[in-house]
């Protein structure tokens, strides 16, 4: 048995509150250990850990090192929704967590879940951050007051009215955060609160964190990659690695883009991103992969698009960056013809996706949606990293190396024949990223690919775009990480309010956006300028 973590003594302060928390630990855990069933390894292997009231503890680690589970763990979900095995012991505010119900774990413990749609019960904003105070059986009054308050909170009074299913990736995080938020519990744990948020959101939520811990003396949790944010608020520092807890004394390294460390382009050459023109049924069109003129767009309401007009070129990386709901997912499924445009005109390799199928664009144009479960269709890894050039008649020797060296340097050559939904969600990023680029496409849709991913995953897959575009493909990758942005890409394209508010190569275009007084875009993780 290893040692217990215990709290450590440079803990941020918290002020006083009206009642006293119970002594000792309002987390222990003892001995545990977790094996999903049917997995050779444990997910999580002899943690042991205690966290004491009114801590503020962030839990860092590679992708797939067992962070997520743990959260689950600690709120009930991992042994009343998960098939598994589990030994040891999880007790939070004294509850033992495997032998409680879930609505009363709910009381002490509160999880903001990494993909926000996993928690989504109801079909409007409002009703879903009422929901479970209405469960509770609160005056209505005071679920007026709790939803005002959480509202105000994360920014988010004014989608109050709206359908879930219209929010972007983005507002969907503000809405769940505030859902739990609402319900004011011991604990609070959140899985990569701010990983689709914009950089002004995520200031202002790990500001919301700090603010609620210092006011309401409840415990936070946070599991995040963007670990320079939090480093001003003195937070007690774990880390999880393959199953396996550690405490660190110091935070982790912020690097945002180096080397990968696992095989990446040199380990399959040009052979990643080269199309094979023998092998397709046209050869490329001279000029622009795309041209957009006049672009509106719009779904059942009002516009959310207005007058885009650009051009790309074979050989851009370009990068798309805006406020969360400015429009640049929608703008991307214009591009593939998913969203047809209500006025102007969009080409893709000169076809008109106005009258094109998204069949017949698919075969040239690749898109990585920002939430990986709405594009995983087979049953298991290795299908769906081969789906696509057997869907298009692709497949040949070529292929199936490509995809075999893909899926390794991935970290995930032993997961050929796991279900897709057995991985953490930054394996099932990296597996859709890998499953479109399996067929060498020559336009690269990707929608916050570096969810989930820790900095050598992310380094991974930015050198698998890079490596796309130097072969002459064209790749447009929306994103929130600034730095990251101007280190790779080559062009900016911003975002504001529906409208292309800057089109300019990234360092003019960075320049442009401190002239807007657009500042939190031009802060870095490590807290310095670009």
């Amino acid at each position: 048995m290893q040692t217990a973590l215990h709290a450590s003594s440079h803990a941020a302060p918290a002020a006083p509150c009206a009642t006293e928390q119970a002594p000792g630990p309002i987390i222990a855990i003892r001995d545990f250990s977790f094996r999903f069933r049917g997995s050779p390894r444990h997910a999580l292997n002899d943690v042991n850990l205690e966290i004491a009231p009114g801590e503020f503890v962030v839990l860092t680690g590679p992708s797939g090192g067992g962070k997520s589970t743990l959260a689950l763990a600690l709120c009930g979900f991992l042994f009343n929704q998960v098939d598994g095995d589990a030994e040891g012991e999880v007790l939070a505010g004294g509850l033992d967590v495997r032998r409680t119900p879930i609505y009363d774990v709910a009381e002490v413990v509160g999880l903001v879940q990494q993909n926000p749609e996993a928690q989504f019960c109801t079909l409007t904003v409002e009703d879903e951050v009422a929901f479970g105070l209405e469960n509770r059986c609160l005056d209505p009054g005071e679920i007026r007051a709790r939803l005002d308050w959480a509202f105000d909170v994360v920014g988010a009074r004014h989608l109050a009215d709206r359908p879930l299913a219209a929010l972007s990736g983005g507002e969907k995080q503000r809405v769940a955060v505030a859902a739990v938020m609402a319900a004011r519990p011991k604990v609070l744990i959140f899985d990569e609160p701010t990983s689709n948020l914009d950089p002004t959101a995520t200031a202002q939520i790990f500001d919301v964190i700090a603010a609620i811990r210092a006011l309401e003396r409840i415990t936070v949790i946070v599991i995040e990659h963007k670990t320079a944010y939090l480093e001003r608020f003195a937070p007690r520092w774990l880390r999880l690695v393959d199953g396996r807890l550690t405490e660190a004394a110091h935070p982790p390294s912020n690097h945002v883009f180096s080397p990968p460390a696992r095989p990446g382009l040199s380990h399959f050459g040009s052979a990643l991103a080269a199309p094979d023109a023998t092998r397709r049924s046209t050869a490329p069109p001279a000029g622009p992969v795309v041209t957009v003129d006049r672009l509106s767009a719009a779904y059942a309401g009002p516009p959310v698009l207005h007058d885009v007009s650009l051009s790309v070129q074979p050989g851009e990386l370009i990068a798309v960056m805006g406020d969360n709901g400015s429009g640049k997912s929608t703008f991307l499924q214009c591009l593939l013809g998913l969203l047809r445009p209500a006025g102007g005109r969009v080409e893709i390799l000169g076809h008109d996706t106005r009258t094109t199928p998204v069949s017949t664009l698919a075969r040239e144009v690749a898109y990585v949606f920002q939430n990986p479960d709405h594009q995983l269709f087979a049953d298991t890894v290795w299908d769906e990293a081969s789906l696509a050039p057997r869907n298009f008649r692709l497949w040949d020797g070529a292929a199936e190396a490509r995809v075999a060296s893909l899926l390794e340097a991935a970290g995930l050559a032993e997961r050929h024949t796991d279900h897709p939904y057995r991985l953490s969600y930054g394996e099932k990023r990296r597996l859709t990223l890998a499953a479109v680029l399996s067929y060498a496409p020559r336009l690269i849709l990707l929608d916050e690919i570096l969810i989930g991913q820790d900095p050598d995953n992310a380094a991974l897959l930015l050198s698998w775009v890079q490596a796309c575009v130097a072969a002459g493909s064209a790749a447009l990758l929306v994103n929130h990480a600034p730095a990251l942005a101007r280190q790779v890409a080559t062009r900016l394209l911003f975002f504001d309010t529906g409208r292309l508010s800057i089109d300019a190569p990234i360092a003019e275009g960075f320049a442009q956006l401190a002239a807007l007084g657009r500042t939190a875009y031009l802060v870095t993780e490590s807290g310095g300028r670009l």
